[in-house]
C-alpha cells in the first residue's frame, strides 16, 4: 500500500486514506505487521515493492480470505472491498518460502485455500488465522519448521558487504529469494529515495545527478513505473 498515480488526487495515498496501523516484528525475517480497515473509496494505489506479503481479509459478515502478493515491479491500481478489515505480513527482502516460490507471486496475488474453521493452506500444512496481537506466533511457526529461511546473500549484497561468491551465483540467490533480480531491487529502492528528495524540497535537477539518473526523462520513467507519479506532482506534494 502506497503513493497515487499520476494524474490522481493525494487522496489515492495509502498512508493517507488507510488508518493504518504496523509494527515490526524482531525475527529479521519480517519487515512489519500492519492492519487497517477498508474505506469508502473505489481503489488505491499500490507503489512497486520488492517485498511480498501475505494478507488477511475479514468481510462484514465474517467470511476469510487470504492472499499472497507481490513483489510488485510496477505501480497498480487496487480496488477496495467495503466493509473489510485487513492484516498483512510484509517478509524482509532475502524471506522466502522454499516449498513456495516467491517467483510465482512477482506482479501477481494468489488466493490461498480456506476453511470454516477459521484457518487457511499453506502448501499443504494448514494455520490458524493469526490476528495484529498474535501474528508472530505464525511467523514464529514456519521459522522454526525451516518453512521459512532467508538468505543473508541478499542482506549482504545490498548493503555492499563482501560476498564470497561469484555475481552469476549472487543473482541465482536474489531470483530465488526475491523472485526478481539484483538490479531491479535497486532501481525500487533508488525510486523511493528519489521521491523522498523531491518530497523534501530538493530540486529535479539535483534528484537526477544525485542518484545518478541520466537527465530528467530517465527520472520521470522511473518514478512513474515504480511509485504512480511523475517527479512534478512529487514534488508539489512538500508544498
Amino acid at each position: 500500500m502506497s503513493r497515487p498515480a499520476d494524474g490522481q488526487s493525494g487522496s489515492d495515498w495509502a498512508t493517507d486514506i488507510f488508518p493504518i496501523e504496523s509494527r515490526t516484528e524482531r525475527s529479521g525475517f519480517v519487515r512489519r505487521i500492519w492492519r487497517a480497515p477498508s474505506v469508502a473509496l473505489p481503489s488505491f494505489i499500490s507503489i512497486a515493492v520488492p517485498t511480498w506479503q501475505i494478507v488477511f481479509v475479514q468481510s462484514a459478515n465474517g467470511s476469510n480470505s487470504v492472499v499472497a502478493r507481490g513483489p510488485e515491479t510496477l505501480a497498480t491500481r487496487v480496488n477496495i472491498p467495503k466493509d473489510a478489515e485487513f492484516l498483512g505480513i510484509q517478509f524482509e527482502l532475502g524471506a522466502f518460502l522454499p516449498d513456495y516460490p516467491v517467483g510465482r507471486l512477482v506482479d501477481y496475488a494468489e488466493s490461498l485455500s480456506t476453511d470454516a474453521d477459521h484457518g487457511f493452506w499453506l502448501n499443504d500444512t494448514k494455520f490458524e488465522i493469526p490476528t495484529f496481537e498474535n501474528a508472530e506466533v505464525f511467523v514464529d511457526r514456519l521459522i522454526r519448521s525451516d518453512a521459512l529461511v532467508r538468505d543473508s546473500v541478499v542482506e549482504q549484497t545490498l548493503q555492499r558487504r563482501p560476498v564470497s561468491i561469484s555475481d552469476r551465483s549472487i543473482q541465482r540467490r536474489f531470483i530465488r529469494s526475491t523472485g526478481l533480480t539484483y538490479g531491479a531491487v535497486r532501481q525500487m529502492e533508488r525510486a523511493e529515495r528519489a521521491a523522498g528528495l523531491l518530497l523534501n524540497g530538493i530540486s529535479i535537477l539535483d534528484v537526477v545527478h544525485g542518484q545518478g539518473y541520466s537527465d530528467q526523462a530517465h527520472l520521470t520513467r522511473s518514478l512513474k513505473r515504480y511509485l504512480g507519479k511523475t517527479p512534478g506532482r512529487i514534488g508539489k506534494a512538500n508544498h
